[in-house]
């Protein structure tokens, strides 16, 4: 299991390589200071886009820079496609989290005070139309 960043970008990416779709990871991701906000990981298939920004969670709350979030939701609406907070949970896999839903914090930065509660990775795919087919379907046509 990956421990640095780098790590959980990479291993994200082979899944949904694995699973269909065409991925490629920011090229100044974890570069420091960047001129732009770049996602951590950008995803297509069939026309559908997804752009990810990567964190490591304990189950804890996870607090996000405001710049790094608005910066991923505007190359998002650049390249017309969602952006996601993907949560790699210390011992618990993967969550999604919407980056146009996070909640605020006083301080005008963004929260997750729930890192658990987001989407699992099969319930990502199965919102844009890559789950696992159930063993009855194959039977249903």
């Amino acid at each position: 299991m990956p421990r640095r960043g780098v790590g959980y970008e990479r291993e994200l990416a082979k899944i949904l390589w694995e699973r269909g779709w065409a991925v490629i990871r920011g090229p100044a991701s974890g570069g420091g200071s960047r001129s732009r906000v770049q996602p951590d990981l950008v995803a297509v298939r069939g026309g559908v886009v997804l752009v990810f920004e990567i964190k490591k969670a304990r189950g804890e709350t996870v607090y996000l820079d405001p710049g790094q979030v608005l910066g991923l939701l505007e190359w998002a609406r650049r390249a017309g496609g969602d952006a996601w907070i993907a949560l790699r949970l210390v011992g618990k896999g993967w969550r999604f989290h919407r980056a146009d839903s996070l909640e605020h914090t006083r301080r005008g930065g963004f929260k997750i005070s729930r890192p658990g509660g987001g989407l699992k990775l099969r319930d990502l795919l199965t919102l844009y139309g890559g789950g696992v087919r159930r063993i009855d379907s194959y039977l249903e046509g």
